[in-house]
């Protein structure tokens, strides 16, 4: 394949719940809108991030390029939960090319998978300070930001998209997309220490950001379906039943302050994880975090971010990632790309990427 820069390319983000298309045109600080849509998915077509219904995913996605008429078949999809580990590592400084042959061995002590089973990749940045430096060993040190993401998530994913005829390019994380996405209307490198918590509904993905690097991310295995579990066994309710709850649809029967007891109650469990998270990186590198930008189908829920703000200490907003994106009025109906602007997050994100041919 010849791709340049310049070639459309469509972003997906397959979900837990839903699956989402969304394609940007133009460039950094002049993106506009050309398509965004979304479809939601049966609960157990896809778990722990792997596509297990490869056929209802296939049908959902096949009737979202039909409704959003993509004409595009080149594909970048992403993909997270705790079969990905990003991990910043130390090696000897090197030429490049040694350093592409040396990698993989040296990512094998870091990776708790068999390194058959998965594909790595990895970026160098820059020289270690020496506050890394082996005590003993006066070698100087390179550090190398290191991805490795198991063979059997990145597999349903493409099959999914070969499936209904499209051409997979690029695989990105979920993680490094909410970054890129919050970069279309903020400028990170002047947050200070921030973290980006994406609300999924099967995992909570936490990045903190210090001056503009990514410094920590993380994939807690805990998500909106806890709420919605929860509420199914109180109220013995249907899946869809208990979605309607988590939205404020309530029967006359069921008092509105017990869901919301139900619902805090169920988001203890990530909100713990979150303040680990927060402990670690105050404890590693010496910093607290700032504020939290909160995106994510679990944002949707009414006063999810007083919630977590109390109970972290800690500001927190919900994220519009519309900001900073040109929007026709006359091809989009604003209300419904506002509702959908949380869920949309990680498909907005992918879509700033751009086609580099090496």
């Amino acid at each position: 394949m010849f791709l340049s820069a310049k070639t459309p390319l469509l972003a997906v983000d397959i979900g837990s719940n839903s699956i989402k298309v969304a394609q940007l045109g133009g460039s950094p600080k002049k993106y506009e809108l050309l398509s965004l849509g979304i479809m939601p998915l049966d609960p157990e077509a896809v778990v722990d991030g792997v596509v297990r219904d490869e056929d209802n995913v296939a049908d959902a996605l096949s009737r979202l390029l039909k409704a959003e008429k993509i004409d595009t078949p080149y594909t970048i999809v992403s993909v997270a939960g705790e079969a990905v580990i990003i991990k910043k590592i130390q090696v000897p400084q090197m030429p490049p090319e040694e350093l592409e042959e040396a990698i993989r061995s040296e990512a094998e002590q870091y990776i708790p998978f068999d390194i058959d089973d998965v594909r790595i990749d990895y970026h160098p940045l820059g020289k270690a300070g020496d506050d890394v430096a082996a005590i003993d060993d006066e070698e100087e040190k390179e550090e190398i930001l290191l991805v490795a993401v198991q063979n059997e998530l990145i597999d349903s994913r493409t099959e999914v998209l070969s499936k209904v005829g499209l051409k997979p390019v690029i695989v990105d994380l979920d993680a490094f997309a909410i970054v890129n996405a919050l970069s279309i209307s903020k400028n990170i490198d002047e947050l200070g220490v921030v973290a980006l918590v994406d609300l999924g509904a099967s995992f909570t993905h936490v990045n903190i950001i210090i001056n503009g690097v990514s410094s920590f991310t993380r994939d807690i295995p805990m998500g909106g379906n806890m709420c919605t579990q929860a509420l199914m066994s109180k109220y013995d309710a249907e899946y869809e039943e208990a979605e309607d709850l988590k939205k404020g649809i309530l029967p006359s029967d069921i008092d509105k302050q017990d869901v919301v007891e139900a619902i805090v109650e169920a988001f203890e469990g990530p909100i713990d994880e979150i303040n680990k998270s927060f402990e670690f990186i105050s404890t590693t590198s010496n910093v607290q975090v700032e504020h939290i930008f909160l995106t994510g189908g679990g944002a949707l829920l009414h006063g999810v971010d007083g919630l977590i703000a109390d109970r972290l200490g800690v500001s927190a907003e919900i994220f519009d990632p519309m900001q900073g994106i040109k929007i026709s009025r006359k091809n989009f109906d604003r209300e419904n790309i506002n509702r959908m602007g949380s869920l949309a997050m990680v498909a907005l994100g992918l879509s700033t990427r751009r086609f580099d041919y090496f």
